[in-house]
Order: C-alpha cells, then sequence, then structure tokens
C-alpha cells in the first residue's frame, strides 16, 4: 500500500500506462509498470470495505458488447471534460461490471472476478466463475490466517511484514496472474460497465481527474527518464541496475509458502518488487561507475532526509521469516543493516515495539469498533424487526376489526332485508287471502237464493223417492193379490177348459210374479 501523495517525502513519477514511482507508508520508493500504472496514486486494497467484480478488456468484444447492450467505462466518461480519465478507462486492463451484467456474462463463457474486503473485519474475499473453468472461491480473515501460519513468531511486527504485498499475492495465485492488486485498483475506479444506467454510481471522476491531472503535471519535466527507467526495468535480468533519478533499482524477493484463508489453502509463488535505493534527485541521474570488484552502495541521500530504516530493518527482521522469504541482498548489505551504535539499536527497537503496541491497540480497537458495530447493527435489526411485528399485528388487528364490522354490517342489512321481505310476503298473503275471501263472499251472496230451492226441490225428490220406495212393496202385493184373485175367479169361470188352457194360466201368474218383483228392485234402487 503507497501513502497517499500529500504526505510523500519524495514525489512520485509517473507517466501514465507504463510507470509509477512512489514511495510507499514503509518509506520504500515502489515501482510499478504496466498499462495499469501511472494514471493514479496505487493505495492498496487493503483498506477497502466493498467489493467490485471485473473482466478483462479482451473479453468483450463487439458480439458480446450487441448481446448484453453494454455501455463501457470510457462510453460514460466526458473526453472534452476529462480527458485523462478517458483515456485510463480505454487503457485498463481489467474492466468493472455491473453486479446485474456478471451473470449474464458468464452464461456467455466470460471469466468473471470478484473481489472484496473489509477494512475493520480484516476479511477477503475472491470469486472466479465462468470462462469454461472450474469456479475458484476463497475467503477468510487475513491477519488469523496469517497467525496460524506464522505460529509463536505472529507478533504484530511479523505480522505486518507478511501482510505486506499478501493482497497482490492472493490475486495473482488465484486468478492465475489475470488479476492484480494494482489493476483492479484501477478499475474500481473506473466507471463499470453496465446496460441499467449505474455504471457512475460511487465512483468520484472528478477527483480522479484531478489527481491525476497533478500527478501527470508533477512528472511531466521527468518524461524522459522515467520511459527510460520503465525500459530498464522491463528488459533487465539483473536483480540490481542503475536508473535516472534514484541511482539504483533492486529487486527484492518474498519467498514462496502456502496459505490456508478460510477453508482453502493457497500456494503463493515467489513475490518480487523493485525498490528504489533513494527517493527522487535530480542529480542522480547517472550514479558514478564503479569498479567490478567494488561491493554496490547506495545512492547518497540529502542530510535533511531521514534515515531509510524501512528497507535495512526489513531485512534484519527477515531472519525470523526465513521459510518465507529469500535472501536476495548482497551481504555487505546485511552487514551495514546490522551496524551502528548501540543507542541507534535501542532507539530503533524501542521505535518497533511502540509501533506494534500502536498495532496491536489499533486492531483492539478496530476489533472492539467491530464488535460494537455488529452489536449495534443486531439490535437495530431487532429493533426493526419488533417495529415491523408490532406494525405488522397492529395492521391485522385493524384489517380483522374493519372485517368483523362490515360482516357485522352485512348480516344487519341481510336481516333487515329478510324481514322486510317477509312482511312484505305476509302483507301480499294476507292481501291476496282478503281478496280470496271478499270474492268468495260475493259469490255465496249471489248464489244463495238459487242453492236454497235447489236444495228444496233435493229434498222433495228425495222424499218421494222414499215414500216409492216404502209403497212399492205394497203395491206389489195388491197387484200381486189382484192378479191372483182375478186367476181364481178365472179358474172358477174356466175349471172345464182343457188342460192346455191351465198351463198358459200358470205361466201368466209366473211372470206377473216377475214384473212385481222387478218393480220392488226398481224402486229399492231409486
Amino acid at each position: 500500500m503507497l501513502a497517499s501523495s500529500d504526505s510523500m517525502a519524495s514525489p512520485p513519477l509517473v507517466l501514465p500506462g507504463v510507470l509509477f514511482v512512489g514511495e510507499d507508508e514503509r518509506a520504500r520508493i515502489v515501482a510499478h509498470t504496466g498499462p495499469a500504472a501511472g494514471w493514479h496514486v496505487p493505495r492498496g486494497i487493503l483498506g477497502w470495505s466493498h467489493e467490485v467484480s471485473v473482466v478483462a478488456r479482451e473479453a468483450l468484444t463487439e458480439d458480446i458488447r450487441r448481446a448484453t447492450k453494454i455501455v463501457m467505462p470510457e462510453e460514460q466518461i466526458p473526453p472534452a471534460r476529462m480527458p485523462l480519465t478517458a483515456q485510463a478507462a480505454q487503457k485498463s486492463p481489467l474492466v468493472a461490471i455491473s453486479s446485474r451484467l456478471a451473470p449474464r456474462l458468464v452464461e456467455l463463457g466470460i471469466r468473471v472476478h470478484t473481489v472484496g474486503l473489509d477494512r475493520v473485519t480484516s476479511s477477503f474475499y475472491y470469486l472466479a466463475e465462468g470462462g469454461g473453468e472450474e469456479p475458484v472461491r476463497s475467503e477468510g480473515d487475513l491477519v488469523q490466517a496469517v497467525g496460524a501460519m506464522l505460529g509463536e513468531r505472529a507478533d504484530n511486527a511479523a505480522i505486518e511484514r507478511v501482510l505486506d504485498g499478501l493482497p497482490d499475492r492472493l490475486l495473482r495465485a488465484l486468478s492465475k496472474d489475470r488479476v492484480s492488486e494494482l489493476t483492479i485498483e484501477l478499475a474500481a475506479a473506473l466507471p463499470r460497465a453496465a446496460a441499467d444506467g449505474t455504471g457512475t454510481q460511487d465512483v468520484d471522476l472528478e477527483g480522479f481527474e484531478k489527481d491525476l491531472a497533478a500527478l501527470v503535471g508533477s512528472a511531466e519535466k521527468y518524461s524522459g527518464p522515467a520511459r527510460e527507467i520503465a525500459n530498464k526495468l522491463a528488459e533487465t535480468n539483473e536483480r540490481r541496475i542503475e536508473v535516472p533519478l534514484y541511482g539504483e533499482a533492486r529487486k527484492v524477493s518474498q519467498g514462496p509458502f502456502d496459505l490456508l484463508v478460510g477453508d482453502r489453502k493457497v500456494a503463493l509463488p515467489t513475490y518480487e518488487r523493485w525498490v528504489m535505493s533513494g527517493p527522487l534527485t535530480e542529480g542522480a541521474a547517472r550514479p558514478s561507475a564503479r569498479m567490478p570488484s567494488e561491493p554496490p552502495r547506495p545512492a547518497p541521500r540529502p542530510a535533511s532526509m531521514p534515515p531509510m530504516k524501512a528497507a535495512t530493518k526489513a531485512d534484519a527482521e527477515d531472519a525470523l521469516l526465513a521459510k518465507l522469504e529469500e535472501r536476495v541482498i548482497a551481504a555487505d548489505d546485511k552487514a551495514a543493516a546490522t551496524k551502528g551504535p548501540a543507542v541507534d539499536a535501542a532507539a530503533a527497537k524501542k521505535k518497533a515495539d511502540e509501533e506494534a503496541a500502536a498495532a496491536a491497540a489499533a486492531k483492539a480497537k478496530a476489533d472492539a469498533e467491530a464488535a460494537a458495530a455488529k452489536k449495534k447493527k443486531a439490535e437495530e435489526e431487532a429493533a426493526a424487526k419488533a417495529k415491523a411485528d408490532e406494525e405488522a399485528a397492529a395492521a391485522k388487528k385493524k384489517a380483522d376489526e374493519e372485517a368483523a364490522a362490515a360482516k357485522a354490517k352485512a348480516d344487519e342489512e341481510a336481516a333487515a332485508a329478510k324481514k322486510k321481505a317477509d312482511e312484505e310476503a305476509a302483507a301480499a298473503k294476507a292481501k291476496a287471502d282478503d281478496e280470496k275471501a271478499a270474492a268468495k263472499k260475493t259469490a255465496d251472496a249471489k248464489d244463495a237464493p238459487e242453492k236454497k230451492s235447489d236444495k228444496k226441490d233435493k229434498a222433495d225428490k228425495k222424499k218421494a223417492a222414499a215414500k216409492a220406495d216404502a209403497d212399492a212393496p205394497t203395491a206389489a202385493k195388491t197387484a200381486a193379490d189382484e192378479k191372483a184373485s182375478s186367476r181364481i175367479d178365472t179358474v172358477k169361470v174356466k175349471k172345464r177348459e182343457p188342460e192346455k188352457s191351465s198351463t198358459m194360466t200358470w205361466i201368466a201368474v209366473v211372470l206377473a210374479l216377475v214384473a212385481a218383483f222387478a218393480a220392488y228392485r226398481f224402486f229399492l234402487q231409486k
């Protein structure tokens, strides 16, 4: 991580898209090269409290852009007002993308890298998906991971040394050198490629343009030496070279080791950086030549500059991390690092102890603040949930009351309607009954005389029939007697008639009896 340009003892040297040389927080003059260098002051990502998803610029072909309707970062920057920022967006090897766009690009076979850090909890997160490769996921607490790896040697100073450059090492190892700390930091400072108009949210483009203009303006007169430095660093296989403005550049290495981040073991290869021997000094453009047998010496430093304790002290402390760092500094530099009066050694030790104590106090404070923030957040969430539950309960109660009131009103209206309907039905029935009775009464009054006369005639007829029925036997008997008497008289008169006449008489008598009996039955049937 580099210190801000305002606090740098040595001004940064930039050649946008080629070189950045500046002082970091450990007082080292560190050089960065490549297309992502020189556009901003690298501050590292250990200070992040957010995440970003990125893809390789070369992966976003014209077909992909059309299919996803991507608006690229440089298309969201007004070039007339922010020319340097627009150039940075065009040259950035990685392109930050919106969170909504990431799943679509994964579907199209683009490798998407997502990186997140939280400075409060020192947590680290990396995820890679798509591109026809297996997903890669790694997350964990970096301080805890380093402490576990160091074991008994895990004091604050040792942890700080291992954390130096660790995010860059992790990103390079996990992404197969496709993502570095410098490239992802630049991509995160620029607009995100998006299709929903959210590319410039949470991005300070005006501040980026202002800072970049200041960097370029201050280093413009050194563009020639800067180009020479970049070429030398890129072409050499030496570990020490002479460079303009800084006198000498040396390659400092950290040895390989395995680090368990969460539940994933990450193999970190040897890590190398170019460090300048002194600050930018115009008179140090060409250090004097030395005999081959003469050991290299650092360029002279102005008397006003503090001694470069960071590099020499780090070399001395490397003995604690022998398995982690590779000794590449010459023997004379090692010896020089251990020289000095006892007073200076005591002062250095005291300062180191104070720095360790301050680091421990800062970590304890950060842990306490993180715990307090977490507790406060939990309490706020609990209060919000309780409030939401109360509001939901009140809303439910109100809804129930309104439903009950509506039901009661509906029941009352239904009862009233039923009562009214019953009353109307009863009234209609009573009216119909009254009308029916009146009609019957009128009909009865009209038919009364006729019915009375009919009843009298029927009674007379019935009485006559009964009398006829009662007189029928008597009449039949009288007729029979009369006929019998007549027959006797006839017998007496015709006593002497032949036998044939007597037979005819008896037949007549029988017929008379039958006729009498029939008349009798006839009257009975009436």
